[in-house]
C-alpha cells in the first residue's frame, strides 16, 4: 500500500485501489502549510511501527457538510480505508451500521480508530451473532474474534479495532511519545498538508531518497477542491531535484496541472509541496486515480 521512492508505480496503484475502494463543514482551505492540528490528533491514535503501511485519515463529517447535494463528486474520498466498511461481504457491526455514524477515523490496512455516535447495543447484538467473545483487557471491554483474527473495542463515541495483530489492539494503543503524531516524518508530511479533510500517507518501502509521501484534500466550499502532495526527503540536494522534476512535469502535461504551486520547505528533514488547484471537472481525489504523473515524478 505504499509509493515506493524509486522504481515501480506498485504503490500510486495501490493507493489508487484504496480510494475506489472508499466509495461505493467545510474545512477552511488554504494554499499554506499549518500545524495539522486534527490531522495530528488523529496519528496520535496509533501506535508508530504502524507507519510503515499507507495510513488514511478522515474527517467524515466535514466531506457529509461538502458533498450534501453533490455525493457523486466527493465518491472516491468520502468513506473511510477500512477493511470491516468492505460492502462485498457482511460486516462484525451489523446491518444497522452505517458509515455516517463515523465523524473522524483514522485507518491502516490492519487497524483503525473511529470516533462518532454509535449504537453499542445493536453493535454488540451484531458481535455476539457473529461469534464474537467478550473478555477484559487493561480494565476495558473488547471483542475478539479467532477467524478472522479481529479485535474490537466499542462505546458510544469511540470504536477500534485490529485485525490479525498478534498483539491485540497494540496498534491503536499508543505508549506516551510512541504514536504516529510522534514521529518526525510524519509531522513534517502533516505540517505540509494544513488543514485537510482527508490525507493518505504512503511510506517508502526502499532506501530512496523519499521517505514519506502524502496526498491531502482540502475544501474551501465544495466546488473548489484543493489536492496538496508533500514529499519529506532525506536531504535538500533530493528535493531540489525532485522540485525540478515536478515543475516539468506541470509545464509539460499543461493544461492538466495548471496554476500547481511548487515549494521545497527546508530543514533536516526537507519536504517538497505542490498545490494543485481545483480544475471543477475532476473529482478530489484524482492525483492518485486518473491524473498520476506527479506521484509518478517522485516514484521514477
Amino acid at each position: 500500500m505504499r509509493i515506493p521512492a524509486r522504481g515501480s508505480a506498485v504503490g500510486v496503484a495501490a493507493l489508487a485501489v484504496v480510494l475506489l475502494a472508499s466509495a461505493t463543514g467545510c474545512s477552511a482551505g488554504s494554499d499554506d502549510g499549518d500545524s495539522g492540528s486534527e490531522l495530528l490528533t488523529g496519528l496520535g491514535h496509533l501506535a508508530g511501527d504502524t507507519g510503515t503501511k499507507q495510513v488514511t485519515f478522515l474527517d467524515a463529517a466535514d466531506v457529509r457538510k461538502l458533498s450534501k447535494g453533490d455525493a457523486e463528486r466527493f465518491a472516491w474520498i468520502s468513506q473511510p480505508a477500512s477493511l470491516l466498511l468492505d460492502t462485498s461481504r457482511p460486516g462484525p457491526l451489523g446491518q444497522k451500521f452505517r458509515s455516517d455514524q463515523i465523524d473522524s477515523a483514522v485507518d491502516t490496512p490492519e487497524a483503525g480508530h473511529w470516533e462518532g455516535s454509535f449504537d453499542t447495543t445493536a453493535i454488540t447484538k451484531s458481535l455476539k451473532s457473529e461469534g464474537y467473545t467478550r473478555s477484559e483487557k487493561d480494565g476495558r471491554e473488547v471483542w475478539t474474534h479467532a477467524k478472522p483474527e479481529v479485535t474490537l473495542q466499542v462505546s458510544d463515541d469511540q470504536i477500534s479495532y485490529s485485525i490479525q495483530d498478534s498483539a491485540p489492539l497494540a496498534a491503536v494503543s499508543p505508549k506516551e511519545g510512541s504514536s504516529l503524531a510522534d514521529r518526525k516524518e510524519f509531522r513534517r508530511a502533516a505540517e505540509c498538508l494544513g488543514d485537510v479533510y482527508r490525507a493518505d500517507f504512503n511510506p517508502s518501502g526502499s532506501t530512496g531518497p523519499v521517505r514519506l509521501s502524502a496526498v491531502g484534500q482540502q475544501a474551501e466550499t465544495a466546488a473548489k477542491n484543493t489536492e496538496v502532495l508533500c514529499f519529506v526527503v532525506e536531504d535538500e540536494a533530493a528535493a531540489r531535484k525532485l522540485e525540478t522534476e515536478l515543475r516539468t512535469v506541470v509545464s509539460d502535461k499543461s493544461p492538466k496541472f495548471d496554476g500547481t504551486k511548487v515549494t521545497v520547505e527546508k530543514g533536516d528533514q526537507p519536504v517538497v509541496r505542490a498545490v494543485v488547484p481545483d480544475t471543477a471537472t475532476q473529482r478530489p481525489g484524482r492525483l492518485v486515480i486518473s491524473d498520476m504523473e506527479l506521484w509518478m515524478a517522485a516514484a521514477n
